[in-house]
């Protein structure tokens, strides 16, 4: 007994056509690391340094970061997304998100993603905060939308005769984005607990 007088779980909401049962699938991407290869490279890189310097670039290379972002790892997920995009979620009249690992991830993925489908089937939806950063990489300023703007954009993603099938997010749109139409979320950041939840709820919404 936990006080409650009532509760309402998955299984009731599923039950009553309110939600839909959601389907997990591990989408294998094989990075192979040579450490060998590696370690000999650091160690002719690092020569002259002495140990308390060495242990600290070690630490800072070794981020999640510079594994996530090696150009062959996007290509590959890239690929793979846009392979399964084209069929299991578009036959069906559906739409998809792109969950990257941050801003920069979001620029990376869509000019990989754009190799394999169309570049007006896709497009990002990220905040662009300070000009710090679009004048140090142009690239940023063309996301800088005000919200009217943004809102267009999404009315977009939502019509099913519009090209737009994919957005590519980091942050924004994964909790209180309601979008029935978007049915595969290709998710490559690392989220846990209430926020991985309302993630992947997104994609649970019933359409037509």
């Amino acid at each position: 007994e936990h006080g409650y007088m009532s509760r309402y779980g998955f299984e009731e909401s599923i039950r009553d056509g309110a939600t839909l049962p959601l389907h997990f699938e591990p989408r294998l991407v094989e990075l192979h690391i040579d450490k060998a290869a590696i370690d000999a490279a650091y160690e002719e890189l690092t020569g002259e340094l002495s140990d308390l310097d060495r242990d600290t670039l070690s630490k800072a290379a070794a981020k999640m970061a510079v594994l996530v972002k090696v150009p062959e790892r996007i290509e590959k997920i890239c690929a793979d997304v846009a392979h399964h995009f084209l069929e299991k979620v578009k036959p069906n009249g559906f739409k998809a998100m792109l969950v990257t690992f941050d801003q920069e991830s979001c620029l990376l993925y869509k000019a990989a993603l754009d190799k394999h489908l169309p570049p007006e089937s896709s497009d990002i939806v990220m905040s662009v905060s300070g000009t710090l950063r679009e004048r140090e990489d142009k690239r940023y300023g063309l996301y800088k939308r005000d919200r009217d703007t943004e809102e267009k954009l999404l009315d977009r993603y939502r019509d099913p005769n519009d090209p737009l099938q994919i957005i590519i997010v980091t942050a924004k749109l994964l909790t209180g984005f309601d979008a029935p139409i978007l049915q595969a979320m290709y998710l490559d950041k690392p989220m846990r607990d209430h926020t991985l939840l309302q993630a992947i709820t997104r994609t649970n919404r019933t359409y037509g």
